[in-house]
């Protein structure tokens, strides 16, 4: 799993209409695939110690992400950027 730093995964995500695309949750930070886990990267600008992570089914584009601080950050660009909730 290229990419992915060694460590707990604190949660797990996968876009309904795409499987292929996948999220975690780590101490590390938010990561995706776009490779069904062949290949990961750092989310830029997602949260540092995720906790949990979610994508929302009826709007794919929308991912949610948990710090274990209780601080949720939001991307609606299927984790490209983030942004804190208020």
């Amino acid at each position: 799993m290229g990419g992915l730093p060694t460590g707990t995964v604190n949660g797990f995500a996968v876009n309904p209409v795409d499987p292929k695309v996948m999220y975690v949750a780590m101490r590390d930070g938010v990561f995706m695939s776009d490779s069904a886990g062949a290949r990961w990267r750092r989310a830029a600008g997602g949260p540092r110690n995720a906790a949990a992570i979610a994508v929302n089914p009826g709007r794919p584009a929308e991912v949610y992400a948990a710090t274990a601080e209780g601080q949720i950050f939001v991307s609606l660009d299927g984790g490209q950027t983030w942004a804190p909730m208020p």
